[in-house]
C-alpha cells in the first residue's frame, strides 16, 4: 500500500517548472487533473531518467523486488499485493485498485477495472468489496458481495472510522446472500485454479471482457 512515487502536496512546496513533461499537450483523466497531482514533478530526476518516464514503473520494481525476495528467504512460491502496477505486473504479484467508495458507482467502475487490469497482464485482481470509504448499506453490501465473489481477487475491507461491514455486522439480508455467494466461489475454485494456470503459463485473462471470446 502506497507504495506508488505518493506526495501530500502537488509536485512539491515550490511547484514544477513550467515544462511539456508537467503540462503535456494531452492529460489523461486522472485525479487533480495534471500529472504532478499528488506526486513529485515530472521533471525530477531518476537513476535512468526523468519522472515522467519512470513513474509508473516505480510499483513495477518494487513488486518484482519484493517477490524475488520472498522466494529466496521463504525457497517457495509467495504472493506479492500492490497497490501500484504497471503492464506486465501480474508475472511478480497482484493487484488491488485502490480505495473506493461505498457507493454503486464505484461498484459499477470496478468491473470494467478488472477487465482492464487483466488486458494489461494482471490477472490476480480485486477491490475492496462493499468499498473502503465510507459506511456501505446492507444492500449495496449484500449485491457487492454478490458480484465480488466472481472477481479473481475477492475481499471485504474498508477503513477503521467506517461502521463494520463484515456479514454479521449487516444483518441476515448480507449473511444469506454472502453465503451463497462464497458457496458459489468455493464450487469455481478448480475453474479458477485451471484459468491462473493458463494465465501464467500462456498470458491469458482470468476475468476477460466478451469481445475477448
Amino acid at each position: 500500500d502506497m507504495n506508488e512515487v505518493d506526495n501530500f502536496v502537488n509536485g512539491s512546496v515550490d511547484g514544477c517548472p513550467n515544462s511539456t513533461l508537467e503540462y503535456p499537450p494531452y492529460t489523461p483523466h486522472i485525479d487533480g487533473g495534471y500529472l504532478f497531482s499528488r506526486t513529485i514533478c515530472m521533471t525530477g530526476k531518476t537513476y535512468l531518467s526523468t519522472q515522467y518516464n519512470m513513474h509508473s514503473l516505480y510499483g513495477y520494481s518494487e513488486t518484482k523486488a519484493t517477490m524475488r525476495a520472498l522466494e529466496i528467504i521463504r525457497g517457495r512460491r509467495s504472493i506479492t499485493l500492490s497497490r501500484s502496477t504497471f503492464s506486465g505486473s501480474g508475472a511478480h504479484g497482484c493487484h488491488w485498485l485502490g480505495d473506493n467508495h461505498s457507493d454503486w458507482p464505484d461498484m459499477y467502475l470496478s468491473i470494467p477495472g478488472i477487465l482492464t487490469m487483466n488486458m494489461f497482464g494482471i490477472p490476480l485482481v480485486g477491490v475492496d468489496i462493499c468499498g473502503f470509504h465510507g459506511n456501505a448499506t446492507p444492500e449495496l453490501c449484500a449485491r457487492w458481495t454478490e458480484l465480488g465473489a466472481f472477481y479473481p481477487l475477492s475481499f471485504n475491507h474498508n477503513m477503521m472510522s467506517s461502521k463494520a461491514q463484515d456479514p454479521p455486522s449487516l444483518g441476515p439480508m448480507v449473511v444469506n446472500a454472502s453465503r451463497s455467494a462464497l458457496l458459489t466461489r468455493y464450487s469455481l475454485l478448480p475453474t479458477l485454479y485451471t484459468l491462473f494456470h493458463q494465465a501464467h503459463a500462456n498470458g491469458t485473462t482470468v476475468a476477460r471482457p466478451l469481445f475477448f471470446e
